[in-house]
C-alpha cells in the first residue's frame, strides 16, 4: 500500500520503473497522494505492462482530463483488472471520453468507483 505518501510527478518518476518489473503484482494502492497529469504520464507505461493487475486504487489524488488521457490507453491493456478506484479526482466530462474507450476493453472490471468528481456538473453546464 503505497497511500498516504505524498508521491508526485517526481516521485513517480522513480517509482515507474520499478512498478515496471512488476508484471505479477494483483494490487496497487497508490491512494491519497499528489498524483496529477505530470505523474499519470510517467506510471502509464508501467501500468500498460502490469497486465495481470487486478484492483488498482487511485482515489484522491488530482487526476484529470489530461491525467486521464495518459492513464487511458494503460488502463486499455489491463485485461484482468477487476476493481479500479478513480473516486474523488478531478474526473470532469472531457476526462470521461478519454477513459470510456478504454473501459470497454476491460472486460474483467466488476467495480467501478467514480464518485466524488466533477462528472455531473459538467453535465449540468453544457445544459
Amino acid at each position: 500500500d503505497l497511500g498516504n505518501n505524498q508521491i508526485d510527478a517526481t516521485a513517480c518518476e522513480h517509482l515507474a520503473p520499478a512498478l515496471a518489473k512488476m508484471t505479477a503484482l494483483k494490487g496497487l494502492h497508490l491512494s491519497r497522494n499528489r498524483i496529477d497529469a505530470k505523474a499519470c504520464e510517467h506510471l502509464a507505461p508501467a501500468l500498460a505492462k502490469m497486465t495481470a493487475l487486478e484492483c488498482l486504487y487511485l482515489e484522491t489524488n488530482q487526476i484529470d482530463a489530461k491525467a486521464c488521457e495518459h492513464l487511458a490507453p494503460a488502463l486499455a491493456k489491463m485485461t484482468s483488472l477487476e476493481d479500479l478506484s478513480l473516486r474523488a479526482n478531478q474526473i470532469d466530462a472531457k476526462a470521461c471520453e478519454h477513459l470510456a474507450p478504454a473501459l470497454v476493453k476491460m472486460t474483467a472490471l466488476k467495480v467501478l468507483y467514480l464518485d466524488y468528481n466533477q462528472i455531473e456538473l459538467m453535465q449540468k453546464a453544457k445544459k
